[in-house]
Parts: structure tokens; C-alpha cells; sequence
């Protein structure tokens, strides 16, 4: 398969995702379910007794909110890998924008395959985590 022939080409940039806040309510019901029940979390108070200015979204909620992302765009892809490294918080009651760009396009299994850098940003606009998707499409 050619590059100007794949559906996804290197360089595509996909559009902004954006998340209304991400509330109190949200947060616990994420801790709920997933077992996490880190108290900078939840609580204000121990969030800034270890010195965070408030409460913060888990990091693993953040790469849900890409995932959601990732199936929006390419609804029609398998996502067989996906990886993250987070770099600042997110206070609880911020927005969340998720944008992505093609940075490896090319086949496998038979099937186009597009690799994306994702950006997770914080209601400042700072990427709060970068994260890679491997999408077969």
C-alpha cells in the first residue's frame, strides 16, 4: 500500500476533542468502579497534604476520555495498543480536550495501520498526558 493510498496518511491531524468538566461526581463513580481509592482523588483535604492544589481526575479516567476519543475518530478501527505517560494533573472540575496526529502510517495484518500520538490536556491547554494508540483499520 502506497502512503498516498492509506486512509489515515502520516501528518493527519484529528480534531479536538473537548470534554465538558470533569466533576466530583464523575471522579467517584470512577473510583467506584475501578478500585482506585487514592484519596487525592476525592478528598480536597488530602490532595493538598501532599501538595497538590485541590483534588485531582485518576489518570487512568483521563485515558478513558482518550479512548473515547480514539473510538469517535476511527469507529471502524481495532486499537491494539494503546500507551501513556502523564506529566501534570488535572483538577477535578476542569475541562478536558483530547487531540491526536498520525505519526506512522502502514499495514499489518493485512490492514491499514496508523499510529497516533495523543495529547490529554487540562483546562489550561498543558498536556496533562501523552499517550500512543496502534490502530488497525
Amino acid at each position: 500500500m502506497t502512503a498516498a493510498a492509506h486512509p489515515l496518511p502520516f501528518g493527519t491531524v484529528l480534531p479536538d476533542r473537548h470534554f465538558a468538566a470533569v466533576d466530583m461526581a464523575m471522579v467517584r463513580a470512577y473510583a467506584a468502579a475501578s478500585g482506585d481509592d487514592n484519596p487525592i482523588h476525592v478528598d480536597e483535604a488530602a490532595a493538598r497534604a501532599v501538595g497538590l492544589p485541590g483534588a485531582i481526575v485518576q489518570g487512568m479516567l483521563l485515558m478513558g476520555l482518550a479512548d473515547t476519543a480514539l473510538a469517535e475518530w476511527l469507529p471502524q478501527g481495532a486499537c491494539a495498543k494503546l500507551s501513556s505517560r502523564f506529566a501534570l494533573p488535572v483538577a477535578v472540575g476542569a475541562a478536558v480536550t483530547v487531540s491526536a496526529r498520525v505519526v506512522r502510517a502502514d499495514t499489518a495484518e493485512g490492514r491499514p495501520r496508523a499510529t497516533l500520538r495523543i495529547f490529554v490536556k487540562g483546562a489550561d491547554g498543558k498536556a496533562a498526558a501523552l499517550a500512543e494508540a496502534v490502530v488497525l483499520l
